[in-house]
C-alpha cells in the first residue's frame, strides 16, 4: 500500500515538473515573439500577444509585470498614452519600486512612465497615512478616566448628563460607604464598652444599622461603576489599549501596543 502511494506521488511530481517546464518554455517563446513583433513595428500584434499571455494560469508577479510593460509600450507606440498609464499602474502595484533603464528606453516612454509612477505614489500616500494613523472614534481611544471613577470619562467627552449622573451617584454612594464605615466602627466600640444590657441592645441596633447601610452603599457604588463602564464602552466604540499596524520605511510593517493616558 505504501509503495503504491509513493509511486502515485512520484508520478504526480514528474507530471507537475514536466508541465511547469513546458509552460515556462512556452512563456519564454511567447515573450520572444512579442519582443520581435514590437521591434518590427507591429505594435498591435505585440499588444494582442501580450494580452493573450494573461490567460495563462499560475503566472508569477514577474511575468505579469513584463506583460503589463509590453502592453504599455505597445499602447504608447499606438498613441494611447492614457491606457498605457493604466498598465504602468498595474505594473507598479506589483512592484512599487519598478524602474525603466533610461539608456535603453525611449524618452517618450520614460516621460509617460514617470507620470504614471508619480500618480501611483500620490494615490498610495493616503493609504499609508491611514495605516500610520488609524481612524479613532471621537478623536482618541477611551482613556484611563473611565477606570478611575464613574462619570469622569463621560464628562471629558462632553456627555454632561450621563457624566454628571454617574459622577454624583458615585460620590454619594462611595462617600456614604466611607462615612458609615467610620460610624459603624465608632458604634461597635460603644456597644462593646456598654455594660448595661438595655443600652447594649440599643447600641448594637445602631451598629447593625450602620453596618447594613455601609454594605448597601458600597454595593450601590459597585453597581454604579459597572453601569458607567458599560455606558462608556457602548457609547465610545474603542479601547483603552489599542493595537496599531504601522507601515515603516523600507516597506516593512510593525505593530504598536498603546495605552491611552
Amino acid at each position: 500500500m505504501i509503495r503504491r502511494i509513493l509511486f502515485v506521488l512520484i508520478v504526480l511530481s514528474c507530471w507537475y515538473s514536466t508541465s511547469s517546464f513546458a509552460q515556462n518554455g512556452s512563456l519564454h517563446t511567447t515573450f520572444l515573439a512579442i519582443d520581435s513583433l514590437y521591434n518590427a513595428g507591429s505594435y498591435l500584434g505585440a499588444e494582442v500577444e501580450a494580452r493573450r499571455l494573461l490567460e495563462y494560469a499560475n503566472l508569477t508577479d514577474t511575468a505579469y509585470a513584463e506583460i503589463h510593460k509590453y502592453i504599455a509600450f505597445s499602447l504608447i507606440a499606438q498613441g494611447k498614452s492614457g491606457l498605457a498609464k493604466e498598465r504602468f499602474a498595474m505594473l507598479l502595484s506589483l512592484y512599487p519600486t519598478y524602474s525603466l533603464d533610461p539608456m535603453l528606453t525611449s524618452p517618450k516612454i520614460l516621460v509617460i512612465f514617470n507620470e504614471a509612477k508619480r500618480a501611483f505614489e500620490s494615490s498610495q500616500k493616503p493609504i499609508q497615512e491611514a495605516i500610520k494613523s488609524p481612524i479613532e472614534v471621537d478623536g482618541s481611544p477611551i482613556s484611563f478616566r473611565s477606570i478611575l471613577f464613574p462619570g469622569w470619562e463621560q464628562l471629558y467627552r462632553g456627555r454632561k448628563m450621563p457624566g454628571t449622573l454617574f459622577l454624583s451617584v458615585g460620590v454619594i454612594t462611595l462617600g456614604g460607604g466611607i462615612t458609615f464605615e467610620f460610624l459603624r466602627s465608632s458604634a461597635r466600640q460603644d456597644y462593646l464598652k456598654e455594660n448595661n444590657p438595655l443600652d447594649f441592645d440599643e447600641k448594637y441596633k445602631t451598629y447593625n444599622q450602620y453596618y447594613k447601610t455601609e454594605i448597601a452603599s458600597f454595593v450601590a457604588f459597585v453597581i454604579t461603576y459597572i453601569a458607567s463602564e458599560i455606558d462608556v464602552f457602548t457609547a465610545f466604540n474603542n479601547s483603552t489599549i489599542s493595537v496599531q499596524s504601522n507601515l515603516q520605511t523600507g516597506g516593512s510593517t510593525g505593530i504598536t501596543f498603546a495605552l491611552k493616558f
